[in-house]
């Protein structure tokens, strides 16, 4: 067994930021059942905002309290991805099945997906081989911040034409996330060669 099984085995993963982390990934479930039940996008973009607002407040907690684990830390980037993800796949279908998805909605979906488009098929590969999960960096915590702003945006601008401003939070959301992909790519070939 490798040294971070070990470690994660021993760990006591019960605590308030995994809670939290948890949380967000019940609201991912929500958020997708809200999107396809025609709630309406006011209720939608606050729910996908407070699962966002979980993000920043395990991490917090977690260090302030001394409660940072690797199992944490895994499942913290897993349920990011999974609440981003899985909101944005059901946007769009969902605007499909009404009609609704224009060039423009999915011009800004791409954007603020770019790290995902970039980064995700090889995070898959890191986690299913067993590499080493590099840990976040500033760039990556800038891009899932502006994500967090931006997809509510979008939301709103279906709706509302004075959101319409979302296409240059999305512009400046793609720039980050290109830069959060690449690095995250970097960093997971650089720690390939490295043990747990």
């Amino acid at each position: 067994m490798k040294k971070s099984s070990k470690k994660e085995a021993e760990e006591n993963i019960w605590n308030v930021p995994n809670t939290l982390t948890f949380l967000r990934v019940l609201i991912a479930f929500v958020t997708v059942y809200l999107i396809f039940s025609g709630y309406d996008l006011k209720v939608i973009a606050l729910f996908f905002t407070v699962g966002m607002i979980t993000d920043f407040l395990d991490g917090q907690i977690a260090r302030r309290f001394n409660q940072k684990t690797e199992f944490g830390r895994k499942f913290d980037m897993v349920a990011d991805r999974f609440l981003m993800v899985s909101a944005v796949m059901a946007f769009i279908v969902d605007l499909i099945l009404v009609g609704d998805l224009t060039r423009a909605y999915m011009l800004q979906i791409f954007l603020i997906m770019s790290r995902e488009i970039i980064a995700l098929p090889v995070a898959v590969i890191a986690i299913a081989s067993g590499k080493i999960i590099p840990h976040v960096r500033f760039i990556g915590k800038a891009t899932t911040f502006l994500q967090a702003v931006t997809f509510p945006l979008i939301l709103l601008s279906i709706k509302d034409p004075f959101f319409n401003f979302s296409i240059y939070f999305a512009l400046l959301t793609c720039a980050f996330g290109l830069i959060s992909g690449f690095v995250y790519i970097s960093d997971v070939l650089l720690t390939s060669g490295k043990r747990n």
